[in-house]
This record gives C-alpha cells, structure tokens and sequence, in this order.
C-alpha cells in the first residue's frame, strides 16, 4: 500500500505521460529540490498478522495498550501527516512517470492541461507485504505555479478477504534548483 501513495506521489511531481490518444500536455513544474507533504488515511486495513498479534501477548499490558493506541490511529482511519524531499529531474519529466517497469499497472490519463492533470489506474496489483490485492487509484494533480503542487488520491484495494479505501491530499513546494547529494 506503501508502494501505491509513492506512486501517486511521484507522480505528482512528474510532467509527461503517455496515453492512449498519446495526446498528453506536461505539468508546467520546475526541475530541482521539491518538499512534499502528504496526509493520507486508511480504513478497511486486514487484521493484525499472527506473528505481531504473538508480540502483542507478550507485552506489558501498558505497553500493548501504547501498541495498540498507535496501530488503531494508524490503521483506524486517522489521517497521518509527513513529508518528503524529492530530487525532480529532467527525464524525469520527460519520460513516463506513471507507468514504472517493475509495477504491474496500467494508468489512463483521463485530462490533462499544463495545470491539471487526472490519472487513473483499475486492477494494479500491490500489496507484496499484505498479500496481493487489486487497487484502483484516481489521481487528481493541479499546478498552483510552477513552484506549488496540489494533488487528491482516492484509492480502493481488494483482496485477501477485506476491502480497503484510502483518500490522501498532497502539496509540493519547488525549494531550489539544484538537489543535495544523496537526494532521491
């Protein structure tokens, strides 16, 4: 699940996609250093795995309770706020930023203008860690300027016998041209 939100992410930093109609119009976003911050929620998320659910009965009651507290905020439906610095390239812009060869997901540009874009991908496959489960995401990315992003994620994950749903909204901010060594 992880994997899906860099993917959407990462995208939303990215410039050009190929679609069908091979008709796409690049974001206009400057190259270099970009802070990323994200607040995203879950719900729906599987049951805890017997390995975890064998350290939980080995903890204090006080711990467990901590433990628990956390996980039901983290996987409860909570919002979680973070952020990120990403290194946006030039090929990265150019190339396809949705499609990554090791993903097994088809993404369809649904618009796409300098300043809005709308992606969307049916039947990806995600989840290694959880199990293998089908997601659908739409992405909504919106240029403030050439220096701010805006973008929406909704997703729904089926598989393994539960059905999880993720919303996330996400701000890109251009910090500089130039990108630290060992920036991603």
């Amino acid at each position: 699940m992880r994997k899906v939100l860099f993917v959407a992410l990462t995208c939303m930093l990215a410039g050009v996609v190929l679609s069908a109609a091979g008709k796409v119009q690049p974001l206009n976003v400057k190259t270099g250093l970009w802070q990323v911050s994200m607040t995203t929620a879950m719900t729906g998320l599987p049951a805890i795995p017997p390995e975890l659910q064998a350290r939980l009965d080995q903890m204090t009651p006080e711990q467990r309770a901590q433990m628990e507290a956390m996980m039901k905020s983290r996987l409860g439906g909570t919002p979680q706020t973070s952020s990120y610095k990403k290194c946006v390239t030039k090929e990265e812009l150019e190339n396809n930023a949705f499609n990554k060869p090791d993903e097994k997901c088809n993404w369809t540009v649904v618009t796409s203008t300098g300043s809005d874009m709308e992606v969307k991908t049916a039947s990806c496959t995600a989840g290694k860690n959880v199990g293998m489960m089908q997601t659908d995401v739409d992405l909504k990315i919106h240029v403030v300027d050439s220096e701010n992003v805006q973008a929406t994620m909704q997703l729904t994950s089926t598989g393994n016998g539960t059905t999880m749903k993720g919303n996330g909204t996400y701000t890109g901010k251009w910090l500089g041209a130039t990108c630290p060594e060992g920036t991603n």
